[in-house]
């Protein structure tokens, strides 16, 4: 199947998993006993199912030079976001940002050299399950999308990028991932969007015809969970667009906002997969969507209630809006970083920080509770989420816990 040809299951090949490590993260303090008490996260209920997604922007000049730098598992990066993950321990985690490659080596390698490895005294995660599948992002259109007179170069790609894959998505999941019923919408075309919002007389009737919607993908992917009757539905999403036209860029998001919104509610009788199926979820659905669903471009020119069918999406009837905030000891009406939105996934070079990546649950489902991780300055785990430290990822975890049965 077109949309699903990545996709594999993986395990740590029989390798121990590691729970201490005898060398610090680069950047980070050694972990003595006392630091570790005080880690600002929140242990998960037995029985609960913990969801998080991260954007990790692990990127590079071609997918074989990611894949290089991070072989070894010594990439500070790729360390550094590791201990993220081992400080949170999400059973099912999305990471948008990280470059794809066709024999799925990058999430081989993350997995079994990096989040299955303690970093700085933390425990591995042993995610046996993962699914990788390509992306929209790098592939060239054979259009001049941007309007520039060249046809060629990452505007003029099916989604920004320089290289097939350069923004990627990664699932890993200790649960299994039921991969046959793995619905993925790469090639959802744009233009067959009912009422799409196309700026008028832009794209011609040839552009028109290969351009998506998706400037990444749509992925549905079931998690079958222990304890729960049905499976419990990952649709994860991630939009690229900042670096593109902004016209087109401003509408495209508002439309893959509403496709992942149709998706949901059962409104999406127009939406076709990759193998041809049409239609979105049934009603009752068990779902939990993950991902990047607005741009720093948009968050900072206009407030999230404003940002086009980001509002809808959240107060719609069939999702709740946990409206996760950082983990902290110190209040944050106490922390110099107060001004920021408490609910902020990513931090920007300017100090600003904007609510990107969502966990957004059905509301079917049971929230035990939802947080950010964002430690204060002076807290255990800051300079994980530090801008100003090398190999910080450029976004912040954020993750929910799902009530068990």
């Amino acid at each position: 199947m077109a949309g699903t040809s990545g996709a594999y299951a993986t395990t740590t090949d029989g390798e121990t998993v590691s729970s201490s490590a005898v060398y610090p993260t680069p950047g980070q303090p050694i972990a003595t006993d006392e630091a570790r008490d005080s880690v600002t996260t929140v242990e998960k209920s037995e029985g609960d199912l913990r969801v998080a997604t991260l954007h990790a922007e692990l990127t590079g000049d071609s997918s074989a030079e990611v894949l290089e730098e991070l072989q070894g598992g010594m990439n500070p990066r790729g360390r550094v976001l590791a201990e993220t993950v081992q400080l949170n321990a999400p059973d099912v985690l999305v990471l948008t940002g990280v470059s794809y490659d066709d024999h799925q080596e990058i999430a081989e390698v993350l997995n079994a050299e990096y989040l299955s490895r303690g970093q700085n005294g933390q425990t591995g995660m042993q995610y046996t399950h993962t699914y990788a599948a390509p992306t929209n992002s790098g592939i060239d259109s054979g259009a001049d999308l941007d309007k520039d007179g060249r046809v060629g170069g990452p505007a003029d790609a099916l989604g920004y990028g320089r290289y097939p894959g350069e923004r990627g998505m990664l699932v890993f999941s200790v649960h299994p991932i039921v991969e046959d019923e793995v619905r993925t919408f790469q090639e959802f075309l744009w233009e067959d969007m009912p009422e799409n919002s196309m700026p008028k007389d832009r794209f011609s009737s040839l552009e028109k015809s290969v351009l998506r919607l998706p400037s990444t993908s749509m992925w549905d992917i079931p998690i079958e969970v222990p304890g729960a009757e049905d499976h419990v539905h990952v649709v994860a999403t991630d939009l690229n667009s900042s670096a593109q036209s902004e016209a087109s860029a401003a509408s495209r998001n508002e439309d893959q906002r509403r496709m992942v919104s149709d998706y949901i509610s059962g409104e999406s009788w127009y939406l076709y997969d990759d193998d041809g199926a049409y239609g979105g979820l049934d009603a009752g659905t068990a779902f939990v969507v993950a991902g990047s669903l607005a741009d720093s471009t948009e968050l900072l020119t206009q407030p999230a209630d404003e940002v086009p069918e980001l509002s809808s999406l959240l107060d719609g009837e069939v999702v709740q809006d946990p409206a996760p905030q950082a983990v902290t000891d110190q209040p944050l009406p106490e922390r110099r970083d107060d001004q920021t939105d408490p609910q902020a996934t990513q931090g920007l070079s300017s100090g600003a920080a904007v609510r990107s990546s969502y966990v957004l649950p059905a509301s079917v489902l049971d929230v035990d509770r939802s947080g950010v991780f964002w430690p204060a300055r002076g807290e255990f785990g800051y300079n994980l989420v530090d801008p100003g430290q090398p190999g910080t990822a450029a976004g912040r975890l954020v993750w929910l816990d799902i009530a068990g049965s």
